[in-house]
């Protein structure tokens, strides 16, 4: 079920890349959840191994930047992490931008 706090305002998606972005503030495991969901029912191939959680201690993400992280900031916190064939990668900034890239 979505997160009331988690407003998706962008979403975009080519053959190798899903592309989802979310409000400030978020719930980061809610947002990074819902859209490697989405890209498991994209690429079918993703179902076939085990889910997110057994890959990656996303309950972790959700304290991982403080607001003073991108307040005033030139540069954007992210993180990166391999989920099956894929790469996550987790934009922090006014906005949160999650972008997994598929190898083809």
């Amino acid at each position: 079920m979505a997160n009331e706090k988690n407003h998706l305002v962008a979403a975009w998606s080519t053959k190798t890349e899903l592309v989802r972005e979310f409000d400030r503030p978020a719930d980061v495991v809610d947002a990074v959840s819902r859209t490697a969901d989405e890209a498991v029912r994209r690429w079918s191939e993703l179902s076939e191994t085990p889910s997110l959680s057994q890959f990656v201690d996303i309950d972790g993400l959700d304290g991982l930047f403080k607001p003073k992280a991108t307040d005033h900031a030139e540069w954007i916190p992210s993180v990166e992490f391999q989920f099956q064939s894929c790469r996550v990668t987790l934009l922090y900034g006014s906005s949160i931008r999650i972008i997994v890239e598929r190898d083809v």
